[in-house]
């Protein structure tokens, strides 16, 4: 392959390392690259590669599978655990590298019912897809939040990433479509509705449910419409304006009552889902 011009440095390529957090099996990290060629050693877990910085020419290969191009924002190269491959950038680039741990893969292959519950991952150079961007986005958020996010939040992020990654790049493929059944619905509702002061995990309402955490994820959105994430947080603002509204507590009383962090962050979830403040509500 012929390509459009030969990258030259006289600085040694160099990786500096930005903000990082870790989820469990999840974990996210700020990566700049200077210009140059990298060598992309074997690791255990596997990694989704964001490139953040548009039109930087990059040459990239993986286990035999390689491509040439100039990226654009939200690009990513996925990079199974135990692969080994080589890089090159030939200008300055920004990126978030995600890791995934083997045994998330595995127990999401096995709770997807994936043939043999196999959890094998095939090399892909210059990705896009829009759940993985919307997760990626997401990680970067909490990369630059003050305070980590909730593990129910993190355990969403990490299930739908995972799950994405198998629907559409694994080696094999899903079985059958399900839905929960009425009595699996009925016990998940009520057992939200008992603990929204609480924190709120992925595994304690799978435990409900009857099932894992990833079958969970996956049947819930497919019965409700959205995540486990999103109605939790659905239904603490609506328990929260029904208290606001009895005018029998402040507003930082009512955002621990429903199990928000604190006061903003019960308005800012509160704005989002009713366009109001807790302050408009009693105002009004």
């Amino acid at each position: 392959m012929t390509y459009p011009f030969k990258f030259t440095s006289v600085e040694p390529p160099r990786l500096t390392f930005g903000r990082q957090r870790q989820w469990g099996p999840l974990a996210a990290m700020e990566v700049h690259a200077t210009p140059g060629r990298y060598p992309g050693q074997a690791m255990t877990d596997h990694r989704v590669i964001f490139y953040l910085t548009p039109a930087v020419p990059t040459d990239c290969s993986c286990e035999g599978v390689g491509q040439y191009r100039v990226q654009s924002p939200y690009d990513f190269d996925l990079v199974p655990g135990g692969a080994s491959g080589v890089w090159e950038d030939h200008a300055p680039c920004d990126m978030v590298s995600v890791r995934l741990a083997p045994s998330l893969l595995t127990s999401t292959a096995e709770a997807l019912a994936l043939p043999g519950g196999r959890a094998e991952l095939a090399p892909k150079i210059g990705g896009r897809d829009p759940l993985v961007e919307h997760v990626v986005r997401a990680l970067m958020a909490e990369l630059q939040a003050p305070a980590p996010a909730g593990r129910i939040y993190a355990d969403s992020l990490a299930t739908a990433l995972t799950t994405r990654l198998l629907q559409n790049f694994a080696v094999v493929g899903f079985a059958g479509r399900q839905t929960l059944s009425k009595p699996q619905v009925r016990r998940i509702v009520e057992f939200v509705e008992a603990n929204l002061d609480g924190e709120l995990t992925l595994n304690q309402i799978a435990e409900v449910a009857g099932m894992s955490v990833p079958h969970l994820t996956t049947l819930f959105r497919r019965t409700m419409g959205q995540s486990v994430h999103a109605y939790v947080m659905e239904r603490r603002v609506q328990r929260a304006r029904a208290l606001l509204l009895e005018r029998g507590m402040t507003i930082a009383q009512v955002a621990l009552e429903t199990g928000f962090a604190h006061q903003s962050h019960l308005a800012r979830w509160m704005r989002r889902l009713l366009g109001v403040t807790p302050s408009d509500l009693l105002r009004a």
